[in-house]
């Protein structure tokens, strides 16, 4: 397949923790959730009386894919002047039990313009006998918000697209996921402003999303269980991340009601600079 296809191997690395503990945790993808600079301060909180590793109130994050502190198979980013980029990765919460067929989501940046470079997603744990999901894909964008062109086909530009396209599935509770990335074209983001994504499958459970938990919840302690206090699923230092509808089989054609948004689950691929320089 392509390399737009190609699953991103992901090897657990090793690291001890703080606090004068003698044993190393094997981590994984949990890095994703704890940058390792937070590390100490996260562990304390997030290590329970039995010392055992809970994701659901760990924070999503950004990690420089030239400092990560994760273990990957792909090699640092370079410009054409072959010096290492400042290409990130901000990893989402993880998901739920929820698939559908896509998903309309917006991602709305703070006081700096930003370059959105790939998305990385996974597949549903049902979705098929085998390590992959296949599927026909399509990755469009929008200016502006998502809300109200749901079912405005020209409001859309098409970013990329697979006829067999394969995904690797995500089980819930899965702390190494393996999410690929998807049919993509860099686009800009202006400062203080939004854009509109779609990914839409031929699968009804082709892209494993989020849901909320807890509708009634008042535990802003807890950020993975709390309200999506407008719209917001996930945050990093430079963008947010909103909510969206759930487009049917039919992409345009119907569309699920607000009360069952979703939330996108996986890997934004980003730069603070044009990459194309």
């Amino acid at each position: 397949g392509s390399a737009a296809s190609s699953p991103i191997a992901m090897a657990p690395m090793h690291i001890v923790l703080a606090g004068g503990l003698a044993a190393a945790m094997a981590l994984n993808v949990c890095e994703a959730f704890v940058p390792l600079h937070h590390s100490s301060a996260l562990l304390s909180k997030s290590l329970g009386k039995a010392g055992a590793w809970d994701l659901r109130g760990a924070p999503s994050c950004r990690v420089r894919s030239n400092v990560s502190p994760r273990s990957i198979a792909a090699a640092p980013k370079m410009d054409s002047q072959s010096k290492v980029s400042a290409a990130e990765d901000f990893w989402t919460r993880p998901r739920t039990t929820n698939a559908n067929y896509g998903l309309f989501f917006e991602v709305t940046t703070k006081d700096r313009p930003i370059w959105i470079t790939g998305l990385r997603a996974g597949g549903h744990s049902f979705a098929a006998h085998d390590e992959y999901t296949r599927m026909k894909i399509r990755v469009l964008t929008a200016d502006g918000s998502a809300v109200g062109k749901e079912l405005d086909e020209k409001a859309w530009t098409l970013l990329g697209e697979a006829d067999d396209f394969k995904i690797p599935r995500v089980e819930v509770g899965e702390i190494m996921p393996q999410y690929t990335s998807l049919p993509f074209k860099p686009v800009q983001i202006p400062a203080n402003s939004g854009r509109a994504f779609c990914i839409h499958t031929n699968k009804k459970t082709g892209i494993a999303l989020r849901r909320k938990l807890n509708f009634d919840s008042n535990n802003l302690a807890d950020p993975y269980f709390r309200e999506w206090t407008d719209g917001v699923t996930d945050e990093s230092e430079h963008f947010k991340l909103v909510a969206g509808l759930v487009p049917g089989e039919k992409l345009f054609a119907d569309v699920s009601s607000a009360n069952n948004a979703r939330a996108f689950v996986g890997v934004v691929e980003y730069q603070l600079t044009d990459p194309s320089k």
